[in-house]
């Protein structure tokens, strides 16, 4: 549906990319990164609203890179909303459609499939969009993206302004919205949980450059660079040597503590990896209960040394005995009341070895 290929664009001392990436009909990608990562460059550059100093944007087979906004087929729906207070609801929603000269029956007909899917015939005659909350502002806002039905639609940190609740429910209505009309949709957030919840694929900006783009799981569990596991919140990272390559490709890791590590291709001994696991995949082992084959390997003697919690997980900051090295160890609520840990107690954990990543540091 959309592709761009060594896409380079600037903004001020500010450039973007290079930038690959390709994009299939009735998909959802989310981008993800921090402010300032260039995420909204990328969008309004594939839009055509800021020219690329190189590269290419192709849409349905193509080039597109010259072309105008207009003619991309493009819907946009900018962070701000950009609804009109001089208007009403029905004019706001069908102004996009107004400006593409789509005939005034067509156009009713494509607002009244539009408004049980969006919830929004209550709303439809109200004169003053001014008096809209933020949920209603931005299911109006939505309805006027994909009233024209367009080929692709752009998303900009939609939901930031919205409380939690409201957030909750205009992300499943996204879901519903891409699942139901077919459309291709490119969304950009920051929020880590909406960008897992909404993107079959997610891709990962840093300081211009797209660092990686994968499945959920990709992303999550297996992250390629040190950027993009520090910014999806791997506490415990740890600098580690090859000691040795095992038979089976694992390597036998060292430098403060030993573990088994996954293979990694092109390893070798004496090779530096960042070594990784995340909170929530580290196993507390508990007394007296047989270890399946994956829990007899990284077996790890601790004690507890603070306590956070978070809403509806809590965090155990546990030191490893015989070594400096602290890792976070992630529990829900219930298993948290469960265990019953406090600071000083003692604890066995596994490093499961299908749960670290690497990732090379030389």
């Amino acid at each position: 549906m959309i592709r761009a290929e060594k896409l380079i664009a600037q903004r001020g001392d500010f450039t973007l990319g290079p930038v690959d990436f390709d994009l299939g009909t009735d998909s959802y990608l989310t981008l993800l990164g921090p402010s300032g990562a260039g995420k909204t460059l990328l969008l309004e550059t594939c839009m055509g609203l800021i020219p690329s100093k190189s590269g290419n944007v192709w849409l349905n087979g193509q080039d597109v890179t010259k072309s105008l906004p207009e003619q991309r087929h493009i819907s946009y729906l900018p962070q701000d909303l950009a609804l009109f207070s001089h208007l009403n609801v029905r004019e706001n929603i069908l102004f996009g459609a107004k400006i593409r000269r789509i005939d005034k029956s067509l156009a009713e007909d494509r607002l009244n499939s539009l408004l049980p899917l969006l919830e929004l015939r209550k709303l439809i005659n109200r004169a003053d969009v001014t008096s809209l909350s933020g949920g209603e502002k931005q299911r109006v806002a939505l309805a006027r993206a994909l009233l024209p039905q367009p080929r692709m639609l752009f998303l900009d940190e939609p939901f930031s302004a919205l409380d939690a609740t409201i957030k909750r429910q205009l992300q499943v209505k996204l879901r519903e919205i891409n699942q139901q009309l077919g459309v291709t949709i490119l969304h950009v957030t920051h929020d880590q949980e909406e960008a897992f919840m909404l993107g079959e694929k997610i891709a990962v900006m840093i300081h211009g450059k797209l660092c990686q783009i994968g499945s959920r799981d990709d992303i999550y569990y297996r992250p390629e660079t040190l950027d993009v596991a520090s910014f999806l919140r791997n506490q415990n990272i740890f600098d580690m040597t090859a000691e040795e390559i095992l038979a089976d490709g694992s390597m036998q890791m060292g430098h403060g503590i030993k573990l088994i590590a996954p293979g990694h291709e092109g390893a070798q001994r004496g090779q530096r990896f960042a070594v990784g696991i995340r909170s929530e995949e580290v196993v507390i082992i508990r007394p007296n209960k047989p270890l399946g084959p994956e829990l007899q390997e990284n077996l790890f003697h601790a004690k507890v040394v603070d306590i956070l919690a978070f809403g509806g997980t809590h965090t155990l900051c546990v030191k490893l005995q015989k070594s400096e090295m602290t890792i976070d160890v992630e529990l829900n609520n219930c298993a948290m009341r469960d265990l019953g840990y406090s600071i000083g107690n003692d604890l066995q954990i596994c490093l499961r070895k299908r749960s670290l990543w690497t990732i090379p540091l030389n």
